[in-house]
């Protein structure tokens, strides 16, 4: 299945975390033909039900992931908070996390997660003997709010391409470390 068939599927609201695998994956073919520094980080691994059950192995994990895609101008995820799928997207270079949140009207707890990027990024900083400082998270970052009901997953496709426009990913600049 391609990319519009997935967004299509998105559209309808058939979406469960393997679909949402399923346009990520898409994402990285797409970024890998173009030559795009853009990483991806997979959703299933970052929901809050994964953080809540094994905090320390997503931070784990995380690191591993953010290490082999640290030079990358962005990386991306897709965040199921427990009732919303969010975007989220890291900028090392700039040192923030931001957050597309279409629903941002609603209020969310976000502490367990940046705890978990804040952990990763200070392992990754040490390693690679970057200036340890902490990440700017900004939750209330505008983008597009979704009507009331379950499309909270055509939404995270459509941030992350967003995203990438906004960032200006086909114009790379010198990566932070």
């Amino acid at each position: 299945m391609g990319f519009d068939g997935i967004c299509n599927l998105l559209k309808i609201d058939a979406l469960d975390v393997s679909l949402l695998r399923c346009f990520t994956l898409c994402m990285i073919s797409e970024t890998k033909a173009h030559g795009l520094p853009v990483g991806f980080i997979d959703p299933e691994m970052m929901s809050l039900s994964t953080i809540t059950c094994d905090k320390s192995y997503v931070v784990d994990y995380l690191t591993k992931a953010l290490m082999k895609q640290f030079v990358k101008d962005c990386i991306m995820f897709a965040h199921d908070t427990g009732d919303q799928w969010i975007l989220v997207v890291l900028i090392p270079r700039w040192g923030k996390v931001l957050y597309f949140d279409s629903m941002r009207s609603e209020k969310r707890d976000h502490s367990l997660l940046k705890d978990v990027i804040n952990e990763a990024y200070l392992s990754i900083c040490r390693l690679k003997k970057c200036e340890e400082k902490l990440l700017v998270h900004v939750t209330k970052f505008p983008c597009h709010q979704q009507p009331l009901g379950n499309t909270s997953g055509f939404y995270i496709a459509n941030h992350m391409l967003e995203a990438m426009r906004i960032l200006d990913v086909e114009n790379p600049k010198v990566p932070m470390c």
